[in-house]
């Protein structure tokens, strides 16, 4: 599998060519004219993806299931409240607003942020020290660490996730010493167990996926497949690999001449490919170790995005001028039970502030254009997690979506015109698969023909 991997990786390098080219790239709607791939080039994409699933099906499937059903079906009875008592300790609080945050509304974070980082170091130091004494680490451990590596819930991965992705977007999240001292603890330092490259959120998330608000020439791109369809799924997974590799977002950037982004996330996959693995190997002296806790969330995390922006940006309405409608191409979950400090709001997230976490912000902005999530069917559910709703999307059950958990503000449609709307929503494409990789390879040329921009 690993050199599978390491062949995408060494094929998907850029080739030399001028070290930037103009910001702007020609017109989404200029017809493609390059030769389309070849059908053995889409084998391996596609093979790649297969093997990207089944990894995740032997090594992760088990743990995240398992935990996850452990605290649905009884556990959260008895940790919930003990949570609670933690998120709501005043002294804790009081900390937190007064040497940690910028903002006191941000010691909403501190409970479970302490929880993540302790489990995450804990589980990681005792396989670490495991391995130094034993000189080896038992499937036992292996499997062990998986599970303390998801957290009860699937807490510990999502909350991984989550601080990640907010201290990307907000760079005075913390103040000023922790800034200058640890800076984005979650992206640069714990995310290194959890397959981040440092600084991709602050880099490629916000400049090039919020920027284009996942439409053409975004790392995440999704609406040249068929989102109800697993053989494209297998496709996006190596699209959302190179992005988490940093390789695909690193060429944007170059092509582009956003030479600061550029060079950060230079210095972050440094970091995730060479500074942070090659101590660890010297010092374990064990391939299979550096394995367990860096390869293999790497792969699990790929897989698991894919899964997570494929729901997010899973329908798609195209208005008469081919734009998107803004409140169709990313979604709202209403009462998830996996919700992570508003997260399951994508919509707000892109489209009203993607900073914000306050449930009661979401709502009044939700209040503010109700004509147009009535007048446009917006893309709203209720009662699901993210993750379901990408299996079931994928599964073809838009009946099932549609009769439990698609919300109707207009009141117009019956349960049949939602699932044959959800249905062709997934379907729609911008363009063929094929007709979008000739227009990135059009584009890029374009770019690399022409001078320099300087934007530093």
């Amino acid at each position: 599998m690993y050199m599978a991997i390491g062949g995408v990786l060494l094929s998907s390098l850029p080739s030399a060519a001028p070290s930037a080219a103009p910001s702007a790239a020609p017109s989404a709607a200029a017809a493609p004219s390059a030769a389309a791939p070849p059908p053995r080039r889409h084998s391996l994409e596609r093979a790649f993806g297969v093997l990207l699933s089944v990894n995740f099906l032997v090594f992760w499937a088990v743990p995240i299931f398992g935990m996850g059903q452990a605290y649905h079906l009884g556990l959260k009875h008895v940790l919930r409240p003990l949570y609670d008592r933690l998120d709501r300790s005043a002294a804790l609080r009081r900390f937190a607003a007064a040497y940690v945050y910028n903002k006191p509304a941000h010691a909403d974070f501190a409970a479970t942020a302490v929880l993540t980082f302790l489990s995450t170091t804990v589980a990681f130091g005792v396989a670490l020290r495991y391995q130094l004494v034993h000189g080896h680490l038992p499937w036992a451990l292996h499997a062990a660490y998986n599970c303390a590596w998801v957290g009860i819930g699937g807490r510990m991965m999502g909350s991984a996730y989550t601080f990640a992705h907010k201290e990307g977007h907000n760079g005075v999240l913390y103040q000023r010493w922790v800034r200058r001292t640890v800076g984005n603890l979650f992206e640069n330092w714990v995310g290194l167990l959890y397959g981040n490259v440092p600084y991709n959120f602050t880099t490629s998330h916000n400049h090039i996926h919020h920027a284009l608000d996942g439409g053409k020439g975004d790392t995440f791109y999704c609406y040249d497949l068929d989102r109800s369809s697993l053989s494209d799924f297998m496709l996006y997974q190596r699209r959302i690999f190179l992005h988490m590799a940093g390789l695909s977002s690193l060429r944007y950037f170059r092509l582009r001449g956003m030479h600061k982004q550029e060079r950060l996330l230079a210095r972050g996959c440094a970091i995730f490919w060479l500074a942070f693995p090659l101590p660890l190997l010297l010092l374990t002296r064990s391939p299979w170790f550096l394995c367990v806790v860096w390869l293999q969330p790497l792969c699990a995390m790929s897989f698991f995005l894919a899964l997570v922006n494929w729901a997010f940006h899973a329908f798609i309405e195209l208005d008469a001028s081919g734009r998107h409608l803004p409140h169709v191409n990313a979604l709202t979950i209403l009462d998830g039970q996996d919700d992570n400090f508003g997260e399951d709001d994508h919509m707000a997230h892109h489209y009203e502030n993607p900073i914000a976490h306050a449930r009661s912000r979401h709502d009044a902005w939700r209040a503010r254009i109700m004509p147009e999530l009535k007048a446009n069917r917006a893309s709203i559910f209720k009662e699901i997690s993210i993750v379901e709703l990408g299996i079931l999307t994928l599964l073809g059950q838009f009946e099932r979506i549609a009769e439990r958990h698609y919300v109707d503000f207009s009141g117009e449609l019956s349960t049949a015109q939602v699932a044959e709307m959800l249905r062709r929503r997934a379907r729609t494409k911008e363009s063929t698969h094929e007709e979008y990789l000739a227009w990135e390879a059009e584009t890029e040329a374009a770019l690399l023909a022409s001078p320099p921009p300087k934007d530093d």
